[in-house]
Order: C-alpha cells, then sequence, then structure tokens
C-alpha cells in the first residue's frame, strides 16, 4: 500500500456503535481525517489510534533514510523499530 495509511481502532469501547473499525485512507486525505475525525473526538476521549504504515521503496531502503526515520520515530516518543 504505497501512500496509504491503514488506520486501525483496537480499543475495546464502543465509538459509535463499533468496537473495531479498520479504513484505508488515501495520503491525499490524511489531514483531513486528523481534522475532521480524530479533533472531534479529542484527546481525553479514551480514543487509541494505532496506524500501520506499509511502503514499497524503489530500489530498496538506504541506510540514511532508515536512520532518519528511526529519528523521527524517536523524536515522537514512539518505538524506532522498522521492519
Amino acid at each position: 500500500m504505497f501512500g496509504n495509511l491503514l488506520l486501525q481502532k483496537t480499543t475495546s469501547a464502543t465509538l459509535l456503535g463499533a468496537t473495531d473499525v479498520a479504513r484505508e485512507i488515501p495520503s491525499q486525505k490524511w489531514m483531513n481525517f486528523y481534522t475532521k475525525i480524530l479533533t472531534k473526538l479529542g484527546v481525553n476521549s479514551g480514543l487509541r489510534l494505532t496506524v500501520r504504515v506499509d511502503c514499497k521503496v524503489e530500489g530498496g531502503r538506504s541506510i540514511q533514510k532508515v536512520e532518519e526515520l528511526k529519528s523521527a520515530l524517536r523524536e515522537l516518543g514512539l518505538d524506532d523499530r522498522i521492519e
């Protein structure tokens, strides 16, 4: 899935009558999803968001690019494992 983000709600609490919701969102709509959906739910609502990014890199992954991605993940306070 190059350029798409798979978003999955994994909390057991119900949201709008659903317990688990998964949608593939095209890259052109990521910011729209944030502004129209996530900001309305709010950070104090108990929402948990799991993000899975699948990316095909032409010519393979360079060590420099992997290190840049790991650094960006750490800056966000996230685990920097890249598989």
